[in-house]
């Protein structure tokens, strides 16, 4: 049951999808993997939502640089732990969601510690790397989690959905990470962070809901420049190792 303070905080939410379902997303785990551009506003509207217990993973310090875009810090932050931040800020936000920020990086060795210690319900993407992006496609499927995983570049972003056994996946599309090169900063304006990322927390949301209408084989385009948002369709590449998961 909602206690009066819930049902007040999250009155116009409940309009919109009910008291049992906010009830249901009390009960929900979500691990996220960054929390900068993409991760701020995601991990700001999945706490501001109500899901029960939210998984940051996060290791690194706050510089002026970031602050174009990641609206979790301050000026006075730089130099300090996002981590640490990340955990306050959101606490501060919301005290009904239990906030767990790990301060290493997810990998293929420590991912089944965390994932079965906390009993994941669903994983979203929040790097700016290809090779992480590819790590949570890849746990997503072995564990069979639903996942959602975007990017970012300038005014465009991309972002889709995934139900493994059930939908195309991240490497359906992109097939295998491109070979690494000089690590060169990302061009990014500061309202792509911010829509990409709400998308994402709109994804988490309804995957941890069951609802039907969802970015499931489908790459959702976002071009701010232009104004575009364009769906494209995916079908799922039957020799892809996604295939190779199905119980």
């Amino acid at each position: 049951m909602l206690s009066n303070d819930e049902k007040e905080r999250y009155q116009r939410q409940i309009l919109t999808i009910g008291e049992k379902n906010q009830q249901m997303l009390a009960t929900k785990t979500v691990l996220q993997v960054g929390a900068g551009g993409l991760g701020s506003p995601l991990a700001l509207y999945l706490t501001a939502a109500g899901v029960g217990t939210l998984i940051v993973f996060e290791t690194d310090t706050v510089s002026l640089s970031n602050l174009g875009r990641q609206v979790l810090y301050s000026t006075e932050d730089v130099g300090k732990s996002k981590a640490i931040l990340a955990k306050h800020r959101l606490h501060a936000l919301n005290p009904n969601v239990n906030i767990i920020i790990i301060e290493e990086w997810l990998t293929r060795e420590n991912a089944p510690t965390y994932l079965e210690k906390y009993h994941v319900d669903y994983l979203v993407d929040a790097s700016d790397n290809f090779e992480t992006k590819f790590l949570i496609n890849d746990l997503g499927i072995q564990y069979k989690i639903p996942t959602t995983i975007a990017g970012i570049s300038g005014f465009e972003g991309q972002i889709l959905s995934i139900i493994p056994g059930q939908s195309a996946c991240y490497r359906c599309i992109f097939g295998e990470p491109p070979k690494k090169k000089d690590a060169a900063p990302i061009p990014v304006m500061s309202p792509t962070c911010g829509v990409l990322g709400s998308l994402e927390a709109n994804e988490v949301i309804k995957g941890l809901l069951g609802m039907k209408e969802r970015l499931l084989n489908t790459l959702l385009m976002v071009s701010l420049d232009s104004g575009d948002f364009t769906k494209i369709k995916i079908n799922i590449n039957p020799k892809c190792a996604c295939q190779n998961q199905k119980s």
